[in-house]
């Protein structure tokens, strides 16, 4: 096992329960390129004082993840096995909430197994593998979870690494082919998701509390969902009895996923109840504004970056002036709902580009509720980790 030196800012890190590391932790870079993916590491301080043991698993976020601070644990099957009855114990409550059959069952470092997301969807099964590193025990990773939930329908499985020409980067790799759509539940809400066919399956797990929260809030209301994808906030919304509900997306796809989406819960999606528009986001808030259109609820949940024919959107750039925007499209006394699941554009940035939008605007917006990852998606330290933001305001 390769023993590697880290700077003492990283050892105060880890110590911390900031468990990614990245190139720039090593003392000496040069020997990172003599690491090869899944490789166990420990490592020391400058004086030779042991600190963790490391996986090196290259991903987008950084070149490995501290997976113990125990000298003598080894990342085995047997860390694999504690790692996997710890993820399911957490998720008791789920599996036996009958008004929800989908949630995360593995969260990446949060549950020990960095580079990895499984989630549930009534009984079939869904592996995210961000990197080679953790990829390299996938058969342990795979067996141990098959054995320890026997009633497993399938299993698909998505590389999100760079895969060779001859692989599949989806695939289904045990167990009978789910049916397509796939209904699940959520807080007794229908949605109908996708598995094997693309790499998103038509819901975002993480969002489920913010749904919620919106279906509570929406009696009698008209709800404005911008980037709406398959328009799970406006069902949730409608659902809760929104009086009116316009979801927009510049995807053609999203107008008939949409639609079945209202259609299981016994709600037609049709104008001007429910109106599904697939045109550019930004293009329509310009139309919202020239027709002098305002909602008493908005959510809006971007992509870090998208591009369309007249515009370019990067979160960490434009979200400022999008806010802008959103709040004057919402009614006085209405609700501003801001989402944003870049990694590496962190909470406090996100709140200070808001409350510049704020002051520009010269309005009178309170910040009233936050909402981060639920209990499923538990997390480390590193604020990496902790990748979802939603901030609720309030226009007075």
């Amino acid at each position: 096992m390769p023993q590697l030196y880290i700077t003492d800012k990283t050892k105060n890190q880890i110590e911390h329960g900031r468990y990614l590391l990245k190139e720039d932790n090593f003392m000496h870079e040069n020997k990172l390129k003599q690491v090869s993916d899944g490789t166990q590491m420990d490592l020391f301080t400058s004086d030779h004082t042991f600190v963790a043991k490391a996986l090196f698993s290259r991903q987008n976020k950084g070149i490995g993840w501290v997976f113990t601070r125990d000298e003598a644990e080894q990342f085995d099957e047997e860390w694999i096995e504690s790692s996997i009855r710890a993820a399911l114990l957490l998720r008791q409550d789920l599996f036996n909430e009958i008004n929800t059959t989908a949630f995360r069952l593995i969260n990446g470092e949060g549950d020990g197994l960095a580079g990895l997301t499984v989630d549930w969807y009534d009984q079939y099964v869904q592996f995210n593998w961000y990197s080679k590193g953790i990829y390299s025990f996938r058969q342990a990773i795979l067996d141990e979870l098959i054995h320890q939930l026997p009633h497993i329908k399938a299993v698909y499985e998505t590389k999100r690494f760079k895969v060779e020409a001859d692989e599949e980067a989806i695939e289904l790799t045990y167990g009978q082919e789910a049916p397509q759509p796939l209904i699940i539940k959520e807080n007794a809400v229908e949605y109908a998701v996708y598995l094997g066919s693309d790499w998103m399956t038509g819901i975002f797990l993480d969002q489920r509390e913010v749904r919620q929260y919106i279906k509570t809030q929406s009696q009698s209301l008209r709800v404005l969902n911008l980037f709406s994808y398959t328009a799970a906030f406006s069902v949730a919304a409608a659902v809760g009895g929104a009086e009116q509900t316009v979801s927009v997306d510049v995807a053609k796809r999203s107008l008939e996923k949409s639609q079945e989406q209202f259609q299981l819960n016994g709600i037609e999606a049709v104008q001007p109840q429910h109106e599904i528009r697939v045109m550019d986001v930004f293009d329509y808030i310009q139309y919202a504004k020239r027709h002098e259109l305002q909602f008493d609820l908005i959510v809006c949940d971007p992509p870090s970056f998208a591009r369309t024919k007249k515009t370019q959107f990067k979160v960490e750039n434009d979200y400022k002036n999008l806010a802008k925007d959103l709040f004057a499209l919402t009614k006085p006394g209405g609700l501003c709902i801001l989402s944003t699941n870049h990694s590496t554009y962190f909470k406090n940035s996100f709140q200070q580009d808001i409350n510049r939008a704020i002051e520009e605007n010269k309005m009178n917006i309170q910040l009233i509720q936050q909402f981060g990852l639920p209990e499923d998606f538990p997390t480390t330290a590193d604020l990496e980790s902790q990748y979802l933001k939603v901030f609720v305001y309030y226009r007075n």
